[in-house]
């Protein structure tokens, strides 16, 4: 009986060392897609009418996910400046409202040479109180300035060297439409 069950002993313990053997051989199309460096390239461009009135570009480097897993790459563009506000007159408190661009962007990679592409976008600029001609434009409430606010989230599928230009917004207060440009290029 003991030596039936040293042989019965060996077989199990043989078994699952077998087949753990064969399952530590990677198989061609399980193995992982090395990430890929993507520049994104993001333009805003704000136009009165026809006519071009700014165009601010930002550009940065993102590296791609394998699109088998979560995008754990992302990567974020913080620029613009602190503009102080007064919140209490009589006691002469003041605090800082961050006026700029904030850009934060996600790519994963596809087998058929895709990319899609989440990006966050959230800018916000100081709203001009006289025209050029010094005009009154906005009439501001206690003095305080005006700030305007552009602020979208989604998704973009994308191949390298496609531009999308499918995002736009109408300033309800001077009729001004801001287009965003977004461009990639695989970096090799």
């Amino acid at each position: 009986m003991n030596k039936l069950f040293h042989l019965l002993l060996a077989g199990a313990i043989w078994l699952p060392t077998s087949q753990i053997c064969a399952q530590e051989k990677p198989k061609a199309e399980e193995r992982v897609k090395a990430p890929t460096p993507v520049k994104v390239q993001i333009v805003f461009t704000e136009y009165d009418g026809d006519k071009k009135v700014s165009s601010m570009p930002y550009s940065f480097t993102v590296i791609s996910d394998d699109k088998s897993g979560p995008a754990n790459y992302t990567t974020s563009l913080r620029t613009g400046i602190r503009v102080p506000i007064e919140t209490d007159a009589k006691d002469q408190k003041t605090t800082y409202m961050d006026i700029g661009s904030n850009i934060d962007c996600g790519i994963k990679s596809e087998e058929d040479g895709r990319y899609h592409v989440s990006l966050i976008f959230d800018r916000s600029a100081l709203y001009p109180n006289k025209s050029p001609d010094g005009e009154r434009l906005v009439a501001e409430p206690n003095g305080l300035p005006l700030v305007r606010q552009f602020r979208t989230g989604g998704y973009l599928i994308l191949k390298d060297g496609q531009t999308s230009e499918n995002l736009s917004s109408t300033d309800p207060l001077n009729g001004h439409t801001l287009r965003v440009a977004v461009t990639i290029n695989v970096l090799k």
